[in-house]
């Protein structure tokens, strides 16, 4: 059986992003001795040309599509993929009698929607390593039904076994680089935390799995021998386990890896010691997920953390020269114009490297958002989510987005992507062209600004 893998995704703002989900079906297929190719369409001018060439050239038995968003999450000026990938589907139809398999993370929030709109024959909802590569045999074997969709995650076996090493063979990695800065890698999956909005525990499950330093760190060797010196760590969370992320920078001192990269973390998690190692370990900035420097919106978030714990990573990032970000969502549940400028005044006194603000937050289902705008009347029981719905409390529905906006344009280090204030895809571009590498909230003070 031949295996076509498809990675739709050709966003690239803020930067594109490697494929890694669909590195680590191509291990899976790998390891089991089952043919297979890429078809990336990030840097394809011409998709339709593509596909057809690569259809007629290696005539797959099966593709799978690898949906990795199904917008951008931005609000006022949100995008839709799904026009796109509607277009990708139709296209192979059109050239080609294969099944048409979907996953990925954005497959996994919206299954059946997604299933019934671009007509698939099947669907694999969360991780796929070992279900796609048994779905494909399935396939093979003429013993699975059209229209199924499998569940590829299984929480009860999750701590038997160590994540998978990705499969980058295939892949134009140095166009990751050159074009958007970095690659990636990823050292746990499963998240624990309750956040009202988050979809990590819809897609990879509440129970975290972490991966060996070992292995992480065999994998960046990986990176590095492909000419990747710098990556970002995809993890929903890099610094939770604590000591996980501590072992993991001790052995990139251990082996001397001349990587550096950069990660998501949680501020109730930061000692002086970890910064120091990660310091050390090569790490070049922190993004902090704080959605708000309010305390009574941190519990209405569900964030788990309080104003205290936001001030004193924050502290101990700057006493360190460690750069930093703070990523806020505005306008959720119990949102006033009072706690919006408490926020904005408390981070601008922190003196982030940079902050990101972002207006209004993308419901999606089985979040505890969206049975809050279920109850206040905001979306109804049947919404299928594939046009996106923002949640904005009724507070600040006609105010947050011009003040935000104000106190953006006069701030020089706030990025509001909603509206593309202090980031576009010509400064992005402008940025690469000059061999930035990294986020590029990292060079937010370095003089550059969008007009």
């Amino acid at each position: 059986m031949k295996v076509l893998l498809v990675s739709p995704n050709i966003e690239t703002l803020p930067d594109p992003v490697f494929p890694l989900g669909l590195s680590y079906l191509a291990a899976s297929l790998r390891d089991r001795g089952l043919s297979h190719r890429i078809l990336d369409l990030c840097f394809i001018d011409n998709y339709e040309d593509e596909i057809g060439k690569i259809l007629a050239a290696y005539d797959p038995d099966v593709i799978a599509l690898s949906l990795r968003n199904v917008d951008n999450v931005s609000y006022p000026n949100y995008i839709s993929y799904i026009p796109f990938y509607e277009k990708v589907v139709q296209t192979m139809r059109r050239r080609s009698r294969a099944p048409i398999v979907l996953g990925g993370s954005g497959f996994s929030l919206l299954p059946g929607p997604l299933m019934k709109l671009l007509q698939a024959d099947f669907g694999i909802v969360g991780e796929g390593e070992s279900a796609l590569a048994g779905l494909v045999e399935q396939i093979e074997r003429n013993d699975c039904p059209p229209g199924k969709i499998i569940e590829g995650y299984c929480e009860s076996e999750a701590h038997h076994h160590d994540l998978p090493q990705p499969d980058r063979s295939l892949f134009e990695n140095e166009n990751y680089l050159v074009r958007g800065g970095m690659g990636n890698i990823q050292t746990k999956r499963g998240c624990p935390f309750r956040c009202i909005y988050c979809t990590y525990p819809v897609i990879e499950g509440q129970q975290m799995r972490m991966r060996s330093p070992n292995s992480v760190c065999d994998e960046i060797e990986d990176l590095l021998h492909r000419g990747i010196d710098t990556i970002f760590v995809v993890d929903n969370t890099f610094n939770y386990p604590l000591r996980h992320a501590e072992q993991i920078c001790e052995e990139i001192i251990r082996r001397r890896l001349a990587i550096k990269w950069s990660c998501y973390a949680n501020p109730g998690f930061v000692t002086e010691g970890l910064i120091e190692r990660m310091m050390t370990a090569g790490c070049t900035g922190v993004e902090f997920g704080t959605d708000a420097a309010n305390d009574i919106m941190l519990q209405n978030m569900g964030k788990g953390f309080t104003v205290a714990d936001i001030t004193r990573a924050s502290s101990i990032c700057r006493e360190a020269a460690m750069p930093f970000c703070h990523s806020l969502l505005l306008g959720g549940p119990g949102e006033t114009m009072d706690t919006v400028q408490e926020t904005l005044n408390t981070i601008n006194t922190l003196s982030p490297t940079a902050a990101i603000a972002m207006v209004g937050i993308r419901v999606f289902p089985k979040t505890a958002l969206s049975d809050i705008a279920k109850n206040e009347g905001m979306i109804t029981a049947d919404e299928d989510f594939l046009k996106p719905v923002f949640y904005l409390a009724p507070a600040v529905k006609n105010k947050l987005l011009p003040h935000i906006e104000n106190f953006a344009k006069s701030h020089r280090n706030w990025i509001l992507p909603g509206l593309n204030v202090n980031i576009t895809l010509d400064l992005q571009r402008k940025l690469r062209r000059f061999g930035i590498k990294g986020p590029l909230w990292e060079h937010m003070k370095t003089g550059y600004r969008s007009k």
